[in-house]
């Protein structure tokens, strides 16, 4: 009797699983060796009805001994056929998988590449057509000042002309924020150091900045993310680490651009700050882009470090003359 429950439990398992197979044959395309891996559950099913019989039935309904011998050939013949063909599905989905990578990697690349052209067009069009109109109204202010004019209009004059100076100040630190000069015409090593240096909070937060880097320049999205990565990391620690000390190295070996980071902040927790974002999880997707890794290291009270590396390609690095 137990058997018989036994057998009638294979049985009904083994057309579950039939029926599941059949039913994802669609979503593995056909595949050769699914559906040889699906007839082989039904035979194994069919098999397993067979047995049922053989214990239940009589004599007469008893199924000749070559039955389940060719039934049993011909379920390790599509399993063994179809482990060898089965490769072919991991394949595909290591395809399908490449090329989602690809997909992202070409995504993330245009959106931080159009980023990139709006910064520069907005800056070129605060630089080129904002900046004009006010050093020509600063002008116009300087040209009425004159002896024979009250002191109460002098002052409002003069109160009107340090304001459009502070305004043309502003405007350049925008579009330099914007679309960092220096970065563009110097290179990397330059333009974190100016970034660095026109720090308004500098004061309170020391920075120490050291880099082999020279003359060497890079392929242009090389260094804007890089500069865009820096400039993320030291806003986060000036906001939120309350430490006193930055220590950064940038360093040129090889054809490796590697970036040494740390404060001595209150530190946090790495993932949960990647979940809620403070711009770390767009500083690893900026550096995925450049096929770089990145490492955060965090924990309460200890500050945070950050170690990337980029693999540059040769067309990738080159020096300024």
């Amino acid at each position: 009797m137990v058997l018989q429950i036994l057998l009638i439990i294979s049985i009904i398992l083994q057309l579950l699983a039939a029926v599941i197979a059949i039913r994802l044959t669609r979503v593995t395309k056909y595949n050769f060796s699914w559906i040889l891996f699906t007839v082989a559950l039904t035979v194994m099913a069919i098999m397993r009805f067979g047995e049922y019989i053989q214990v239940v039935g009589d004599k007469e309904l008893r199924l000749p001994p070559d039955f389940f011998v060719w039934l049993g050939v011909t379920t390790s013949l599509c399993f063994a056929v179809g482990v060898f063909y089965v490769q072919k599905i991991f394949k595909y989905i290591g395809r399908s998988e490449a090329q989602r990578r690809l997909t992202e990697k070409r995504l993330l690349n245009t959106v931080l590449r159009t980023e990139e052209k709006e910064r520069m067009r907005f800056s070129k069009e605060l630089h080129d057509g904002l900046g004009p109109l006010l050093s020509s109204a600063k002008m116009s202010l300087s040209a009425l000042k004159r002896d024979d004019i009250l002191p109460a209009n002098r002052e409002i004059i003069d109160n009107t002309t340090y304001v459009i100076e502070e305004a043309i100040r502003s405007l350049r630190e925008i579009s330099n924020n914007l679309s960092p000069h220096i970065l563009n015409d110097f290179g990397l090593a330059r333009g974190v150091n100016n970034f660095i240096t026109k720090l308004p909070s500098k004061g309170r937060i020391k920075i120490n900045f050291t880099t082999n880097l020279k003359t060497e320049r890079f392929d242009t999205d090389v260094e804007v993310i890089l500069y865009r990565v820096i400039c993320e990391l030291i806003n986060n620690s000036i906001k939120h680490s309350e430490g006193t000390r930055i220590d950064l190295t940038l360093t040129y070996e090889g054809n490796t651009l590697g970036l040494d980071y740390s404060d001595n902040g209150k530190g946090f927790n790495p993932s949960a700050m990647l979940d809620v974002g403070m711009g770390l999880s767009n500083i690893a997707s900026r550096i995925s882009s450049l096929k770089g890794s990145c490492e955060i290291t965090s924990s309460k009270g200890n500050g945070m470090r950050a170690r990337i590396s980029v693999n540059l390609k040769p067309e990738d690095g080159k020096r300024k003359l």
